[in-house]
């Protein structure tokens, strides 16, 4: 039996390295790349080879065992097979792919159609041109690993798949990927170059519909990047501009820490405060206000869950329009690990934050926000607009959506959120946000101490990568503080890159992974300019 094992493999192998021989021929000229993965699959079929003369002669040994070269052999195909499909640009070969490699329970759980688009938008992070293979990585029992190269953005990403551990592994949730950020593979990128090939996804997105929106790349306060494509009303195809209004989900959350960070600012509170300070009893049970603090909120370390659940989808859908209409919602929550000890993203912490603003401030939510933030930034399209009111300028959220063939797409005019509140849901612009990130970087809101405070991630509370307002990551590039806004109909990504100046904002009025695809080309093309600029 092992010796069809070591057959199996050789033949995998063989094929594999056709057929990226076949994609790479696509190209007129022969890159390093290129020249790399011949010599790398060139040697693991020689090692493959030398592995199976030497099983004939003394199978007792045991060279490999069975097992190992069967997964070795199902990983090689389920990549093989995910660049094939991913590299066709078709959603017909990724579907196949989706249908012969995943596992039937994890479709059971998100429609076929959304795991397609999701795998997608791999392809679209390319722009179209595809990917080249550069190495597989070990095999492990519930991962299949290996190097890719974007021949969009010059970057290797680490894709990975998750595997059932069966002999016949099949993928069970979602496949990631991340860029590897090498100076030594870095070729170098002006500022118009990453605006040209930012240009050419966008124009692959554009020519599919998979994308609708606004999107904004500044450098030093200034923009290098200012577009916007598709419709903010699909009915009457009135078309999305620079002063549209998009919904920006849980990007909205930094409006909330900004209040909070500004009222510590005035001496009125502190981050150490317990919310049993100023959350009244009738929202949630003292003894658990007691245990949390101010910060456990802003870092979603509070043990607290989430207001989204079976009460709130039986509401109508226009009662939540004040922050009094969640208490019901959150008034019999109890803790799932004790504050501070663990991190745990939480709408329902967002929404006290908001509680405590008000009940400091004496005013309603988005009139302090108004005052203190939107007006002082110079932002004359952000608020908490009601879905269900005359907005002017306003995008109106979809879902594209296919069903037997055909492309459909669901409106989000009227469904849930309806009204902003603390954890999300107010609408704004890109033109908007770029006032809002250069007020916070020049100090106008809040001052350079608590500045400092605002970016910092917060390792005692368990939450290195998340600070009083963002998330936050350090690599070779430096600094970066984002946040992320996702729903029915609104994708959204806001980045700030603290140590170069660069600020990125995608606002789009399609669910994701619209948004998202733009803003990855744009990290991707952006590291490369940090990395040189060195």
């Amino acid at each position: 039996m092992e010796l069809y094992v070591y057959i199996e493999v050789i033949c995998n192998e063989i094929e594999l390295y056709n057929n990226f021989i076949i994609m790479l021929n696509k190209k007129k000229e022969v890159t390093v790349k290129r020249q790399i993965l011949n010599k790398r699959l060139i040697l693991r079929l020689s090692i493959v080879v030398f592995i199976f003369l030497h099983s004939i002669n003394s199978f007792s040994q045991g060279f490999v065992g069975k097992d190992e070269a069967l997964a070795d052999s199902a990983a090689n195909k389920i990549i093989s097979d995910f660049l094939i499909a991913c590299n066709s640009g078709e959603r017909e070969s990724m579907e196949d792919f989706v249908l012969e490699h995943y596992d039937r329970n994890a479709l059971k759980r998100i429609p076929l159609f959304a795991v397609v688009s999701l795998n997608m938008a791999f392809y679209y992070e390319t722009g179209g041109l595809g990917y080249e293979m550069v190495e597989m990585l070990p095999t492990t029992s519930n991962l299949v690993s290996a190097i890719l190269y974007n021949k969009l953005t010059y970057t290797d990403i680490k894709l990975t798949v998750p595997i059932s551990n069966d002999p016949s592994p099949k993928i069970n949730r979602f496949i990631k990927s991340e860029s590897i950020i090498e100076e030594d593979q870095i070729k170098p990128l002006s500022d118009d170059e990453i605006v040209q090939r930012i240009e050419k996804c966008i124009s692959k997105l554009q020519e599919d519909e998979e994308f609708s929106g606004a999107i904004l790349v500044a450098k030093d306060g200034l923009s290098i990047l200012n577009e916007t494509i598709g419709d903010a009303n699909k009915s009457f195809e009135i078309p999305n501009n620079i002063n549209t209004k998009f919904n920006i989900a849980s990007v909205g959350k930094v409006f909330t820490s900004l209040a909070i960070v500004q009222l510590a600012d005035q001496g009125m509170l502190s981050y150490d405060d317990a919310i049993s300070k100023y959350v009244p009893a009738d929202w949630l049970d003292p003894a658990v206000c007691e245990k949390i603090q101010i910060k456990h909120l802003l870092t979603h370390t509070s043990g607290l869950g989430d207001y989204f659940k079976d009460a709130y989808m039986q509401c109508e859908v226009p009662f939540f329009r004040d922050i009094v209409d969640y208490k019901s919602l959150i008034a019999d929550d109890t803790l799932k690990f004790e504050p501070g000890t663990n991190f745990s993203y939480s709408n329902t912490g967002f929404i006290l934050l908001g509680v405590i603003i008000e009940s400091i401030t004496n005013e309603s939510y988005f009139s302090y926000l108004r005052k203190n933030i939107f007006e002082p930034a110079g932002m004359e399209n952000t608020d908490g607009f009601d879905k269900d009111y005359p907005v002017n300028n306003r995008a109106t959220g979809y879902t594209k959506v296919y069903e037997n063939g055909e492309v459909k797409w669901n409106n989000h005019q009227y469904t849930r959120i309806l009204r902003g509140s603390p954890s999300g849901g107010i609408y704004s612009t890109t033109q908007d946000i770029l006032k809002f990130a250069n007020a916070i970087n020049s100090n106008k809101l809040i001052s350079p101490d608590s500045y400092e405070i605002l970016m910092e991630g917060r390792p005692e509370l368990n939450a290195s990568f998340h600070s009083y307002g963002f998330f936050v990551s350090q690599g070779v590039v430096g600094r970066v503080a984002s946040h992320k806004g996702d729903g029915r109909g609104m994708n959204c990504q806001f980045r700030l890159y603290l140590d170069s100046g660069y600020t990125v904002i995608v606002l789009s009025n399609y669910s994701a992974p619209s948004a998202n695809i733009i803003t990855n080309v744009i990290d991707q093309l952006i590291n490369h300019s940090l990395v040189t600029t060195k």
